[in-house]
C-alpha cells in the first residue's frame, strides 16, 4: 500500500517531490518521459489545451506575464510533480505560462488518464486533493506577502520558504527570476542583497545565492 504524505504546515515557492509516491503509477499509464530543454515553454498562458504533465526531473518556472512583457514568478517545482492542472477541462486553455529552468523531462497526460489513476489508488485521489489545498494555500500566502511587505520582506519570505522546501540553501537562481518572486526590480534585489550580504545572511556568487544562516533569516520573515 502506497505510503500518503503529510501536507506541508507553510506556503511555500517550491513545490518538490510531492508526487514522488505515485512515479511508478504515472510512468505505467503515460508516455515516456520526453525532454523539455532549458528556457522551453511547456503551458503557455492562454494557448495550452488539454494536456497536463508529471515532472520526471528538473526545475520549472510557473509566472503570467502583463501586456508589457513583465513576468511574474508565481512558483517553482521540481522533481515528481504534477503541473497544468487548470488545463484538467480540455476546453480551458492554461492561465498561467510553465517555463523550464533547466533542462527538464516530463510526461504528458490527459484528463481520462489523470481520473484513470485516481481509480486506480484512492490514496493518490486523497493526496491530489491535499495538493490542491497546498497550491490554494501557497497562492493566498503569496498574495498577502506581495499586498502588505515591503520588497525586503517579500524576498526575505522568498528565500527562507525556498530553501526551506528544497533542503538546500543554495538557491541556483538568476536577480531577474529573484525579481520576478518578489515582484520589484532587479535594481531593488541587487541593493537588498546588498544589505543581507553585509548583514551576512547570504553569500552571492555568479548565478545564485546561498543562505549561510537560515534561522537568522527567519528572523527578518513575516509569515
Amino acid at each position: 500500500m502506497i505510503q500518503r504524505q503529510e501536507p506541508p504546515a507553510s506556503a511555500s515557492y517550491l513545490f518538490n517531490a510531492d508526487m514522488a509516491p505515485y512515479r511508478e503509477l504515472f510512468l505505467r499509464r503515460c508516455p515516456p518521459p520526453m525532454l523539455m530543454p532549458r528556457g522551453n515553454r511547456v503551458c503557455k498562458k492562454g494557448v495550452t489545451k488539454g494536456w497536463m504533465y508529471y515532472l520526471s526531473q528538473g526545475l520549472l518556472k510557473v509566472y503570467s506575464s502583463n501586456s508589457y512583457g513583465y513576468d511574474r514568478v508565481i512558483a517553482f517545482l521540481k522533481d515528481d510533480n504534477i503541473f497544468g492542472l487548470d488545463c484538467f477541462d480540455p476546453d480551458q486553455p492554461s492561465v498561467v505560462t510553465i517555463e523550464c529552468v533547466t533542462d527538464s523531462w516530463v510526461m504528458p497526460l490527459q484528463s481520462e488518464m489523470l481520473t484513470g489513476i485516481m481509480r486506480e489508488s484512492p490514496d493518490f485521489a486523497c493526496d491530489l486533493v491535499a495538493y490542491y489545498a497546498k497550491v490554494m494555500r501557497q497562492l493566498c500566502f503569496d498574495t498577502e506577502n506581495q499586498s502588505i511587505n515591503d520588497a525586503k520582506v517579500r524576498l526575505v519570505n522568498f528565500l527562507y520558504l525556498y530553501a526551506e522546501s528544497s533542503g538546500d540553501d543554495r538557491i541556483a537562481m538568476s536577480q531577474q527570476n529573484l525579481a520576478a518572486a518578489a515582484n520589484c526590480s532587479r535594481s531593488s534585489i541587487a541593493r537588498i542583497c546588498t544589505q543581507l550580504k553585509e548583514a551576512g545572511l547570504i553569500r552571492v556568487y555568479g548565478r545564485g545565492l546561498t543562505v549561510l544562516d537560515r534561522e537568522r533569516l527567519k528572523a527578518f520573515c513575516r509569515l
